[in-house]
């Protein structure tokens, strides 16, 4: 989904209409990509927010030559992580509650059987649990991993990570998920 040069246009000439046609168009996007990384439904919502303002804010030195969606991205994803070096210094509260919806997808195949599809819901359950649970450092490899889809790459350059990092911390962030999955099903049996 990458959006129209005469758009961009539009939007350096902070034409109102472009930028809402904009947000229209990302909304969805990036409220995924802000939910996945915070598990918080306002803090999510903010984020997005926050992320609109950087972007009408830097609209003006985006090359309009350039695909749009990984600018975007961008953006997002440094909003993320700066909420979340925020937290660490007590500037923000995480007193909200969680939204249940489970949203990743791709990690297990879901069975025509019932009983393996409630056994795979449940599992999803406790990776979404633990999810917000592991290092930040891992959450977010994660969630660009297995929820954007994006490959080691593309990781690594929107963390300004090494790629060796990236594979590291990504097989330590399985790891982890792997062995709060083992425990909470041995608690099941």
């Amino acid at each position: 989904m990458d959006v129209d040069k005469k758009l961009i246009i539009k939007c350096k000439k902070y034409d109102k209409n472009s930028f809402m046609e904009l947000f229209q168009l990302y909304e969805k996007y990036l409220y995924c990509l802000c939910y996945n990384y915070t598990q918080n439904q306002q803090d999510a919502l903010d984020l997005v927010q926050e992320t609109y303002i950087k972007v009408f804010n830097n609209i003006s030195n985006f090359d309009e030559s350039l695909p749009f969606h990984p600018w975007i991205r961008k953006i997002t994803v440094n909003t993320c992580l700066n909420f979340k070096r925020a937290i660490k210094n007590n500037l923000v509260s995480l007193n909200q509650s969680l939204d249940e919806d489970i949203t990743l997808e791709d990690i297990l195949v879901s069975e025509d059987d019932v009983e393996d599809k409630i056994i795979n819901l449940e599992i999803k359950r406790i990776i979404k649990d633990n999810l917000k649970e592991i290092p930040d450092k891992y959450r977010i490899i994660i969630v660009l991993r297995y929820y954007e889809d994006l490959n080691y790459n593309e990781i690594a350059k929107i963390l300004d990570k090494p790629l060796g990092t990236v594979k590291t911390e990504l097989y330590r962030a399985k790891a982890i998920l792997k062995n709060k999955l083992k425990e909470a099903m041995e608690v099941r049996k």
